[in-house]
């Protein structure tokens, strides 16, 4: 029969490898597992929009709001027109779509109480062939004063309709105002938010993707 010798701890020394532990390997992996546990809460911080330095528009100033979200978070972006360029001018306080609490991470956001009523109490609609229908069409490539008002979201179905040679012949032949974008590029804000089909301007020019994105604001 073999027997265990059990060390009592006063015969423990802390001079044995297995137990030596230096004040510097304490703190590296008392560093590691916090890194570890806030890591996930890094991770969806960095999902939520940054709050601008925003300022009032001057009154009568067209203004547009966007209902925005991600997996965790919802908010409202702010666009107003600047010498006939659409330009991020707000982010209202992210709140949390489970629970409704308020994101403290960051300061400097909008209200959620300056967004319109109508605009808060709507409720988005994701079928994306829903919103391109929405509009009664006009005269084929004439623009029209309600697509205008509602910033050429969607364009009309005749526009919608050119196929890339068409567009590369009629766009340079437009005189209206530019409508840029802000932190995205013209290829992403055409397709997502004014639901040009991808197919229909593969290979269109960056010039031409403006021009384009112009039109749809101007009312074509």
């Amino acid at each position: 029969m073999f027997y265990r010798r059990v060390l009592p701890m006063s015969d423990l020394k802390l001079s044995q490898p297995w137990l030596r532990c230096s004040r510097r390997r304490f703190a590296l992996g008392l560093g590691f597992g916090c890194f570890s546990l806030l890591r996930p809460y890094a991770a969806q911080a960095s999902e939520i929009p940054a709050a601008l330095e925003s300022t009032e528009p001057p009154e009568g100033s067209p203004v547009h709001w966007t209902r925005r979200e991600n997996r965790d978070w919802r908010w409202y972006e702010r666009e107003t027109l600047v010498d006939g360029v659409w330009e991020l001018s707000g982010v209202t306080t992210p709140s949390h779509k489970e629970t409704g609490k308020l994101y403290e991470g960051r300061s400097g956001y909008l209200h959620s109480e300056v967004v319109p009523v109508a605009v808060r109490l709507s409720v988005p609609n994701h079928d994306p062939q829903a919103k391109r229908d929405v509009f009664l069409e006009t005269s084929p490539g004439t623009p029209s004063v309600l697509r205008k008002q509602r910033h050429g979201r969607p364009p009309s179905r005749w526009l919608r309709n050119q196929d890339i040679d068409q567009l590369r012949i009629w766009l340079p032949t437009l005189d209206i105002p530019e409508a840029g974008v802000v932190g995205m590029s013209y290829w992403t804000h055409l397709t997502r938010d004014h639901h040009f089909d991808p197919n229909q301007i593969e290979g269109l020019a960056e010039i031409d993707q403006a021009r384009l994105h112009a039109a749809a604001h101007f009312g074509y």
